[in-house]
């Protein structure tokens, strides 16, 4: 099963604005925004580039988490404590 877990787009300034799922908490996505891609890759999450066919300039991915909810929240108490 696959999670969604936020989506991203990029600012004109190169920056990320995450809007996260119903039930992923601020916590969840400040951990992930905080965190280097890779160990989250690691942890189990899978990030999906997004883009636009209208307008070239909107560029973004989803974060999908490769399992329930709770072994998401499992997982990113194990990235906050450093694995």
């Amino acid at each position: 099963m696959r999670t969604l877990v936020a989506t991203a787009l990029s600012n004109a300034k190169g920056k990320d604005i995450f809007c996260k799922a119903n039930k992923v908490t601020d916590q969840h996505v400040r951990t992930i925004r905080n965190t280097d891609r890779k160990l989250l890759e690691e942890a189990g999450f899978t990030f999906i580039k997004m883009l636009s066919l209208e307008y070239p300039n909107v560029r973004g991915y989803a974060v999908f988490f490769e399992g329930h909810y709770d072994e998401m929240v499992k997982a990113l108490k194990l990235v906050e404590k450093g694995y």
